[in-house]
């Protein structure tokens, strides 16, 4: 999925959840998810990997595994971080629901919040 078909979906998706911030968000993570498993990025094995097993084996890690939205957003800020496409589809979507503003800084201050709450893949 290249970056202008992203920003085109996210931009879909903000108009078609414009009275629902937080649905949106969602949505847009889980959008964003889906483009850095597409570009391949993982971290510690998670996502790529730890997907294509579970598609072959779907009990392997349980329901919450996957379901559990500190997880994904924990796994898209990394991704952020590391390719600068996601990072501009993540900043368009952090901020229309998001204060202040999305930079380097804060996107690391997300990282360290969501691993100091304990989340890990």
């Amino acid at each position: 999925m290249t970056q202008a078909a992203t920003l085109t979906l996210l931009r879909q998706i903000s108009e078609d959840y414009k009275d629902n911030p937080e649905h949106m968000y969602d949505e847009a993570v889980a959008l964003l998810q889906y483009a850095a498993v597409q570009k391949n990025i993982e971290f510690d094995g998670y996502f790529r990997t730890k997907w294509e097993i579970e598609e072959d084996h779907p009990m392997t890690f349980g329901d919450e595994y996957f379901e559990n939205e500190n997880r994904s957003e924990l796994y898209v800020y990394l991704a952020a971080d590391a390719s600068k496409e996601i990072y501009e589809c993540l900043e368009f979507a952090y901020n229309l629901t998001h204060q202040p503003n999305l930079s380097k800084e804060r996107l690391h201050q997300e990282i360290n919040l969501l691993r100091e709450e304990g989340v890990t893949f």
